[in-house]
């Protein structure tokens, strides 16, 4: 299914790592370690942007209901303009999911959503969700405009002052890294360079994906949003890390919060028995990570699935067989 994989687990702060696998099915491969760095896709949006705006309406910087039209002079009257962040963060901004910008010329981002405003705006702001990289790329403007380039903010809201040590945007040593698919664009493994041609494209930091981390270095980072809902965080406060987990009611069949999923009724990434407020994302390349509140249970699954081709799904059956045996686990010893 994958060359390589790591997953760290923990309840009631009794933590565990099980890794396995090599780096590559190709030389020059290596065994996986506990360092070994995977490519996160869109777990970046939840480490990295939703993070972000979480600090930053925490410290009264930032409103969610600051819209697009507020930021951009070139988004008036046009689709975009009454777009707010808490929208665009819940998916429900009514954009298109997913857009090649890799085959763009190189322009600002800004312009090229004016130009494809037809195309991108795929019906009004509703109650509807419908996930989309679009939204978040979007986020990333906004708070590149208002305060400035991503790394550096990402650096100060988030790695910081949770001392976070090990998460970073690549490109990254190749021998340091799982590999994910063989890419034909660019005619070469990509191994150390992120998976994502999008965030190639946008100079490989991106606030939708482009992380890579090892499930260790991940480990604290969503231990503090656990102990922020818990209300045990001076990162983060409780009200607003609950805000951020908590679906929006006026979503009619979303699982969505702000930023974060939520668990869904049935058929679940987070398996059957992870508790009814558990929160987590998915990373495209294979990876996800699952907070369980009332277990106080943690799960950062890092695979890459898409190595050598994204066309293996198995993932799918994979990763809810894995937060059952984990769930029942915790159950067994007490937690």
């Amino acid at each position: 299914m994958f060359s390589g994989y790591q997953l760290a687990a923990e309840c009631a702060q009794k933590s565990q790592l099980w890794v396995g696998g090599k780096t590559s099915y190709w030389a020059p491969e290596k065994k996986v370690t506990g360092s070994t760095y995977f490519d996160l896709g869109s777990l970046t949006k939840v480490v990295a942007t939703t993070s972000i705006i979480a600090r930053l309406v925490d410290q009264g910087k930032l409103l969610l209901s600051l819209t697009l039209g507020d930021c951009f002079r070139q988004f008036k009257g046009t689709g975009y303009e009454k777009m707010a962040l808490k929208s665009l963060l819940t998916h429900s901004a009514g954009l298109l999911a997913w857009y090649p910008f890799f085959k763009e010329a190189k322009t600002p981002l800004i312009d090229i959503f004016c130009k494809l405003e037809k195309s991108f705006v795929k019906q009004p702001i509703s109650t509807k969700a419908t996930y989309s990289d679009l939204g978040f790329l979007l986020l990333g403007e906004v708070l590149k405009e208002k305060f400035g380039p991503l790394e550096k903010l990402f650096e100060r809201e988030v790695l910081h002052p949770l001392n976070l040590k090990g998460i970073q945007y690549g490109p990254l040593p190749a021998i340091d890294c799982a590999a994910t698919e063989f890419c034909l664009e660019r005619k070469k493994l990509a191994q150390g360079e992120v998976f994502d041609l999008n965030t190639v494209y946008l100079g490989h930091c991106s606030s939708h994906a482009g992380l890579f981390a090892s499930a260790v270095d991940l480990l604290p980072w969503a231990r503090e949003w656990l102990k922020a809902v818990l209300g045990n965080s001076k990162w983060l406060s409780e009200e607003t890390a609950k805000s951020f987990v908590t679906r929006d009611p006026k979503l009619n069949e979303s699982t969505w919060a702000l930023g974060w999923d939520t668990k869904s009724i049935a058929f679940s990434s987070a398996g059957e028995f992870f508790s009814s407020s558990s929160f987590g994302h998915l990373g495209y390349p294979g990876t996800s990570v699952w907070i369980d509140p009332e277990r106080e249970g943690i799960a950062i699954l890092l695979t890459n699935r898409v190595h050598p081709s994204r066309l293996d799904e198995r993932i799918k059956r994979f990763r809810p067989r894995i937060h059952n045996l984990l769930a029942k686990a915790w159950e067994s010893h007490g937690n």
